[in-house]
């Protein structure tokens, strides 16, 4: 076990009996600790803060878990990472494209199918004009299959040309088996003079909740949880949680000691918790049973030239290449490569337990690269890192929601808060963890 305060970063006390106890030292739980008024322990089983959150330094190249970009909204947010990085921040504005029939249009592609294929723009464009009548008023997302959403709310010819290839390939999943309501700000739904405009021109419109972001200049996005892990009192890395002990409120580290909690704040993901939590009731061993996920592969890739991209990232929706997304860190601030290089974050969507085989991955993956313009053959790539992400998108299906409800009204009847992207089990954003972690603190003051 490692305590921060050996890498120079925070001082460390002995940590009192009762205090709140947190596991994970990702954005959600180092908020919760940060905006605590009481002592708190931080368990981090990495030897580094940041869960996904966190950078790799590698031959002068910075790389994240894929695309960690801050997409801030709120007042609080914006002022909190301002005064936790100070200068170590940039703002950029979005470049965000699709990549298919062997063309680069705007995204999104359902406002945006300019420069397409005439019969493509043509299935589109009357696709939306006939789609199936909308839902009824306040209908119940979590109860609507999510192909049956996208045809009501895009039309067939959208559907057929980037909602359902895409998102198959992302969540590896049969759509009539998820549901809608993770779409939210997520998925932006234009009107018909939008789907008009972006087919007839190339339009300016900017559509979406992350139009423009930040990022730190230097050190990649591990600079703001290091920030704010330096104002906590005890975040013990290289430590992980083996058990918890719910009945008595103690948790078992791995190195043999046993922490009592007044407390327990969980960020990990939530299968996770419930896999270290003996004796639960049966209904919740079989309301955790119905938890499912998508895996994700991230490719990480040194490119030894320069200006392979002016975009922030691209989605692939076409069968034809092995990956979804490819982003551009280089393209994010100039200081995450060496001079003259690029660098990219390619992500490859698989099943849990299926993860593919990182050398053929990575042929496929340099020749779909190639086939698309970004890589040439001459290409040298002296920087290749793979990143598994076991739990990288939560699949929202018909049994998710009962299943949470399940979940959680027992956790929180043992005085535990499952919090974050994970802990809560949901799809968003490092804004909103942080304001988790800050809702979290406030309600156990």
């Amino acid at each position: 076990m490692e305590n921060l305060k050996s890498r120079g970063l925070i001082q460390t006390n002995r940590a009192k009996r009762q205090s709140v106890v947190v596991l994970g030292g990702g954005l959600a739980g180092l908020s919760c600790a940060f905006h605590l008024k009481k002592p708190s322990i931080v368990i981090e089983k990495s030897n580094a803060v940041g869960g996904t959150a966190r950078s790799f330094l590698i031959n002068g190249f910075t790389f994240d878990h894929t695309g960690h970009l801050l997409h801030l909204h709120h007042p609080y947010t914006k002022t909190l990472i301002r005064r936790l990085l100070k200068n170590n921040l940039t703002l950029c504005q979005r470049s965000a494209w699709i990549y298919s029939h062997s063309t680069y249009t705007s995204y999104p592609f359902q406002a945006n199918t300019h420069g397409l294929p005439d019969e493509v723009i043509q299935e589109c464009v009357l696709g939306f004009l006939n789609k199936p009548s909308p839902w009824p008023s306040s209908p119940d997302y979590s109860k609507i299959p999510f192909d049956r959403w996208c045809l009501s709310t895009f039309g067939k010819g959208i559907s057929k040309h980037f909602m359902f290839p895409y998102n198959k390939k992302l969540w590896g999943v049969r759509l009539q088996a998820m549901t809608a309501d993770w779409c939210g700000p997520f998925v932006p739904t234009p009107t018909l003079t939008d789907v008009v405009k972006g087919a007839l021109s190339d339009q300016k419109t900017r559509f979406g909740y992350n139009t423009s972001f930040y990022y730190p200049k230097e050190g990649g996005i591990q600079v703001l949880p290091e920030a704010m892990a330096a104002k906590l009192s005890d975040v013990r890395l290289n430590c992980s949680v083996e058990k918890v002990d719910w009945e008595s409120r103690k948790v078992r580290i791995s190195s043999g000691e046993w922490l009592s909690y007044s407390s327990l704040v969980n960020t990990l993901p939530l299968p996770e918790l419930l896999d270290r939590m003996n004796n639960l009731p049966r209904q919740v061993k079989q309301a955790a049973e119905k938890l499912r996920w998508a895996s994700v592969l991230c490719l990480n890739v040194g490119v030894a030239r320069a200006h392979i991209s002016d975009k922030s990232w691209v989605y692939f929706p076409e069968p034809r290449f092995p990956f979804y997304r490819v982003g551009f860190p280089m393209n994010f601030t100039p200081h995450a490569v060496p001079k003259g290089c690029s660098s990219m974050y390619v992500e490859v969507s698989f099943r849990p337990g299926r993860e593919p085989d990182h050398e053929r991955t990575w042929k496929q993956t340099r020749a779909g690269l190639e086939r698309a313009g970004i890589l040439k053959r001459s290409d040298r790539t002296p920087v290749l890192q793979f990143l598994p992400i076991k739990y990288a998108y939560v699949i929202y299906d018909r049994e998710r929601v009962p299943a949470l409800k399940t979940i959680f009204k027992f956790l929180a009847s043992q005085k535990i808060l499952s919090i974050g992207r994970y802990g809560a089990w949901k799809y968003s954003f490092m804004e909103e963890a942080i304001l988790d972690g800050k809702k979290a603190a406030e309600a156990l003051h």
